[in-house]
């Protein structure tokens, strides 16, 4: 496909007839829609052109100033306000003569008897004297940009489009939904289309599947009824929609896959799949050379409990009986199904791809945010960072969970302001959901301060009218609230004091404290283990520390504790910390 280079933008970009919203990347100040044009094609850049704008030429002579030629200027460190219009712009023509200038909007205006009026947009009836006709008039945005009349996009249809500028109750022919106003139409076989509807992009990959799915313009009939793989809801075959040719079962609404949270703008028609990299190399039958790691790991079928402070350098938790991969030249250890994670993988909580980085280090999940080490999946573009442990990384649709019958689909929340998401697993049958973390806890954990036997996770006991106590902090415990058991001995445990706060960072992982105020300092803090006879008090709530991991840094020559995240955080309240992690 054609690409060019556009002046300030580090990406070539190629042509499209689509319909965008949003600012052109050129700044032209023109903020509202782009008819065709050309687009960034590179994950992670969204940035799209005005065709005028990204052929703009080094010189011109324009019909608002016919007297001088204008030059093409690109300077955003130093704005110019336009003659026309007085926005200021960072791109657009100059004259050097006498000091005028005219934005890229600007310049596109036509002269004023050429301005049509037809259009879809509100029109204002203009009265002029008795003796004169009624005029209309077009809005002033749509004078600048006015949509095509005509539209050829083969990806789209195979016949000329043709827009009809009214208000109207359709049906979009491309994605099968309704639509109330200026359709484009094919005047040849009745076909009937969304402008943002038009040349849809015809391979892509979405956060919903591991395959490619393609642009079909009619899915046709199914076996059964299709089900979109993102809404879940039926899909029309009459309509088009996108299907995936490796997984023949799975499509999805052209509206639902080009959501922004579920497509990643890129279009990989022409483009060779991307080569799938194992995570490790086999050896033998025994015995695997990982990416992650310099020496041979040998698998371990026995199943044997390790020490419960023995964890898996990728997901930070117990062996327990699992099958497990362990090198014989140093104490590096990883569950078999910890071994196996994908090196890239889509996620439903963003559109673009993740990395597994294995350089462990302690950092917040975004997803659970709670705080781990070990391995995660990051992802990197120009709005923010994703960082995800890798029980979180390996969420996916449809989500099975013992505790309910019905299959969870993850779902993100804004809070009462708007502003913060809170991610969960809802029940699309029911008004059951579950939270992140909670979906994730273990089924089985080893807690030898308290059992030598394993410790299962129970979902509550409906049938129990009494209180159990808990081993570890001796507190009352629900009987209907999910908590730890022994099978064998009948010990009952609050899951927050088998599974702490800080359970996910391996014991010995550095991390900085920085104190701010009147004495600024670094302090060297780092996740222990709390498994002693004589538990320490925690500086901020002065009791005893309970949970399995705690934080310790030293403070005014040695060393303090805290137990828990609530503790964590109201000491930084109260005295100005800010948690710094090291790289």
């Amino acid at each position: 496909m054609e690409e060019i280079e556009v002046p300030r933008h580090e990406h070539p970009v190629r042509r499209f007839t689509r319909f965008l919203s949003g600012c052109c990347g050129a700044h032209c100040t023109d903020h509202d829609r782009i008819y065709g044009g050309y687009r960034c094609n590179e994950p992670g850049c969204d940035k799209a052109f005005h065709k005028e704008c990204a052929e703009a030429l080094p010189e011109i002579i324009n019909s608002f100033h016919p007297e001088h030629p204008l030059k093409l200027i690109l300077d955003y460190s130093c704005p110019n306000a336009c003659s026309l219009c007085q926005h200021k712009f960072g791109i657009g023509y100059s004259c050097s003569l006498c000091d005028s200038h005219i934005d890229l909007k600007c310049v596109r205006i036509p002269p004023p008897t050429e301005n049509s009026c037809l259009h879809e947009h509100p029109l204002k009836l203009s009265h002029g004297e008795p003796s004169d006709s009624l005029e209309y008039d077009i809005c002033g945005d749509c004078k600048t940009n006015p949509p095509p009349v005509c539209v050829v996009s083969s990806t789209t249809h195979e016949h000329q489009l043709h827009l009809v500028p009214r208000r109207m109750d359709f049906t979009c022919n491309a994605c099968g939904t309704l639509g109330d106003r200026s359709p484009y139409f094919c005047l040849q076989c009745n076909f009937m289309i969304h402008r943002e509807c038009i040349d849809l992009p015809r391979v892509i990959n979405i956060n919903r599947h591991d395959h490619r799915i393609s642009y079909t313009r009619r899915l046709g009939h199914g076996e059964s009824p299709w089900k979109c793989g993102v809404c879940r809801k039926k899909v029309d075959g009459f309509y088009g929609a996108y299907a995936s040719s490796k997984v023949p079962s799975f499509v999805v609404h052209a509206r639902c896959a080009t959501r922004e949270d579920v497509w990643d703008n890129v279009e990989l028609e022409g483009m060779p799949e991307e080569e799938v990299i194992a995570p490790f190399e086999v050896v033998d039958d025994t015995t695997i050379r990982h990416f992650s790691h310099d020496h041979n790991l040998h698998i371990n079928k026995d199943g044997q409990i390790l020490h419960e402070n023995i964890v898996c350098e990728a997901c930070v938790f117990q062996i327990g009986s699992e099958y497990f991969y362990s090198c014989k030249n140093c104490d590096f250890i990883l569950h078999e199904k910890c071994a196996n994670l994908p090196r890239k993988k889509r996620h439903v909580c963003s559109n673009q791809p993740l990395t597994l980085e294995t350089v462990s280090r302690a950092a917040t999940c975004s997803l659970c945010d709670k705080r781990c080490s070990g391995f995660r999946y990051e992802s990197y573009n120009s709005f923010k960072v994703i960082t995800l442990d890798v029980q979180c990384g390996s969420i996916s649709e449809p989500f099975v969970h013992e505790s309910h019958p019905h299959p969870l689909y993850y779902v993100s929340v804004s809070d009462s302001w708007g502003l913060k998401n809170r991610s969960k697993l809802s029940c699309d049958e029911c008004d059951f959901s579950l939270e992140i973390k909670d979906a994730l806890l273990p089924k089985k954990v080893m807690r030898n301060r308290y059992d030598d036997h394993p410790l299962f996770l129970s979902y509550g006991e409906s049938n129990v009218n009494g209180e159990y106590w808990c081993e570890a902090c001796e507190a009352k415990l629900h009987p209907k609230e999910w908590f730890y058991t022994c099978n064998d001995c009948g010990i009952t445990l609050h899951v927050p004091c088998v599974v702490g706060d800080f359970s996910y960072i391996k014991h010995g992982t550095a991390a900085l404290l920085y104190t701010k105020g009147v004495h600024e300092q670094l302090h060297e803090a780092c996740s222990v283990s709390n498994t002693s006879i004589c538990r320490p008090f925690c500086v901020w709530c002065a009791s005893r520390c309970m949970l399995p991991s705690i934080i310790k840094f030293p403070l005014s020559g040695g060393f303090v504790y805290v137990c828990s995240e609530k503790c964590f955080e109201k000491l930084e309240d109260m005295i100005g910390k800010h948690f710094v992690i090291l790289e």
